[in-house]
């Protein structure tokens, strides 16, 4: 079931827009976590493919829920969270911002009550996690496995 947008929630969206803009990526996402009213974590995606907490990894990038997601898990947030998603296009319009499968697998193992997301043209989708299911795989994580491949194939060569 999709729920209305409330106020508060088009607060948090407007701060992950803010979030979005300091990604230096081309698809700009930015991501804020609120727990009973208030911000615990903001992020957008960035270069990075591996963390020691096991968070990154099979990716080319650090997605914005993954970056505010480790923030939680750092802070040792248990409470009932709301994740707010946005991505930004190359002139600043909110495009669809839906979660790939790798992130919502990793938001299962948080206390995420609910998700709200950017469908483009001014359009925001909000899902219980209960309710909430993605396979959708993103195509940083197929340009991924091919860069691994062709290493592993170069490296094959030289052995």
């Amino acid at each position: 079931m999709i729920n209305e947008c409330t106020n508060n929630d088009m607060k948090y969206i407007h701060m992950a827009v803010d979030e979005a803009s300091k990604s230096k990526l081309l698809y700009r996402h930015g991501c804020v976590a609120a727990s009973s009213g208030k911000v615990v974590a903001r992020g957008y995606n960035k270069y990075r493919t591996f963390s020691k907490d096991g968070l990154i990894n099979d990716n080319c990038s650090c997605h914005a829920e993954i970056d505010v997601l480790r923030k939680c898990k750092k802070k040792n947030i248990t409470k009932k969270l709301s994740l707010y998603i946005v991505r930004l296009s190359g002139a600043d319009h909110i495009c669809n911002s839906f979660p790939c499968k790798q992130c919502f697998e990793t938001m299962k193992e948080f206390p995420i009550k609910n998700i709200t997301y950017s469908a483009g043209d001014g359009i925001f989708i909000k899902e219980s996690m209960k309710n909430f299911d993605s396979d959708y795989q993103t195509s940083g994580q197929d340009i991924f496995h091919q860069i691994i491949d062709s290493n592993i194939k170069l490296l094959m060569k030289k052995v």
